[in-house]
């Protein structure tokens, strides 16, 4: 008997000694080509989610309304979008904000060709402007912008045309105007003499909240320490990323194709944008809500439960 014990014991310590598979997390991104978006690359590749015991896979949706779809789906688990999505939540979408990712929109710019057909923003009045989907926030900015210079909304044609590679093949061969994308992707396009940024959305909108972290329903409910692992490695992510520049950019360039002195700019404009901590500005919320939320939808909310919440904040 005493050499069973004996046994069972060792085999239940050997057990216990195996570690256990680490846990995959699905994280979407609206556009997989965009600096801020990057982050999940540069957690992923420095090991960051791996000390939470996590796998990490980064999937790309072109535009937050697939990436909406992706998250209804179960296609990821987490996401990280825009502050549009407040509005498919209010009707339904089976998800929450779980922490707030970025102020100001200084990652995203309005761009135009470099040939000379648009020098100023008032000539983009009745014109064509490509953005991601329908209902995505580089189709809100194109709006906002329309709507900034006094056209309404409708002084402008929205183009959905996808992605930022497809939204520079519709600008380079006519089919658009003007598109809304990446700040570093328009500085890539200007260094190749391709094409500009006319217009940078952050300054326009310095009070404007642009990303968070949203999570879906089933996330929350069945795997909330896996939720509250990978927020956790989000926000070493971001302190790594500020105490370590050389090799978030040399990771960053990679991914998103452009030369480590265009990415170093890059870093320089959309760090400070970057929450440390995942705080909810709530001032800055509540305008978000009436911004994205349609009237008759908010007024069936009672509260924030429905939208957003931070116990799974570190």
């Amino acid at each position: 008997m005493t050499k069973f014990y004996a046994g069972a014991a060792l085999v239940a310590a050997l057990a216990f000694a195996v570690p256990s598979p680490a846990q995959t997390v699905r994280v979407g991104t609206p556009e997989g080509s965009a600096f801020m978006f990057a982050v999940v690359d540069v957690g992923i590749q420095a090991g960051l989610f791996k000390k939470h015991d996590l796998n990490v896979e980064k999937v790309n949706f072109a535009g937050g309304a697939k990436l909406v779809q992706g998250l209804a789906s179960g296609d990821v688990d987490v996401s990280t979008g825009g502050s549009t999505e407040f509005g498919f939540i209010a009707k339904g979408a089976p998800q929450k904000a779980v922490a707030q990712m970025a102020g100001p929109p200084v990652d995203l710019a309005l761009i135009v060709r470099m040939d000379g057909s648009i020098t100023d923003p008032a000539q983009l009045k009745g014109r064509k402007i490509g953005d991601t989907t329908a209902g995505s926030l580089t189709a809100w900015l194109a709006g906002e912008f329309a709507r900034r210079q006094g056209w309404g909304e409708d002084g402008v044609v929205h183009v959905h045309v996808g992605g930022m590679s497809s939204q520079i093949a519709a600008l380079t061969t006519k089919q658009v105007d003007a598109i809304v994308g990446p700040t570093e992707g328009a500085m890539k396009l200007e260094a190749e003499g391709r094409a500009k940024a006319l217009v940078t959305f952050g300054p326009l909108m310095p009070d404007f909240i642009t990303h968070f972290i949203y999570a879906t329903d089933k996330m929350m409910a069945a795997r909330p320490d896996e939720l509250r692992r990978f927020l956790r490695g989000w926000f070493d992510t971001v302190a790594w990323m500020n105490a370590n520049k050389a090799e978030s950019v040399k990771i960053i360039a990679e991914v998103t194709k452009t030369s480590p002195e265009l990415t170093a700019k890059t870093y320089d404009i959309e760090m400070p944008a970057l929450s440390k901590d995942g705080k909810f500005d709530m001032k800055g919320f509540e305008a978000q809500k009436k911004i994205f939320i349609e009237p008759e939808e908010l007024a069936k909310l009672s509260g924030n439960d429905r939208l957003m919440t931070d116990r799974y904040l570190p």
